[in-house]
């Protein structure tokens, strides 16, 4: 029996999602192959994906200027053709970045 009601059910299916969601990134299956195993629709599962990325998304990532060493920059090409050069000494940035698109 679930006591969860409201807002906190909401959030508890939120939490149990992302979990889920990370699973299935890590273990190689397809969302097929993993929706199979949680016993749910593929087409739930697929809706918890594009929901998971679409709450992932942080727009702009803000830009510290400091010294920069032109060797060790980065450039980002994204399909739509923004191109973002960065330092690549901070892999979280880096990270951040590249997960915006």
């Amino acid at each position: 029996m679930n006591l969860l009601c409201g807002k906190d059910r909401v959030m508890d299916q939120r939490t149990r999602m992302k979990a889920e969601v990370e699973r299935w990134r890590q273990s190689g299956l397809t969302q097929k192959e993993f929706s199979q195993q949680l016993g749910i629709k593929v087409a739930t599962f697929a809706y918890w994906v594009s929901r998971n990325k679409e709450e992932s998304k942080t727009g702009f990532v803000p830009l510290c200027p400091g010294q920069r060493d032109p060797a060790s920059e980065i450039e980002i090409t994204y399909p739509n053709g923004v191109r973002l050069k960065v330092s690549s000494s901070d892999p979280g940035t880096l990270s951040r970045l590249i997960h915006l698109y």
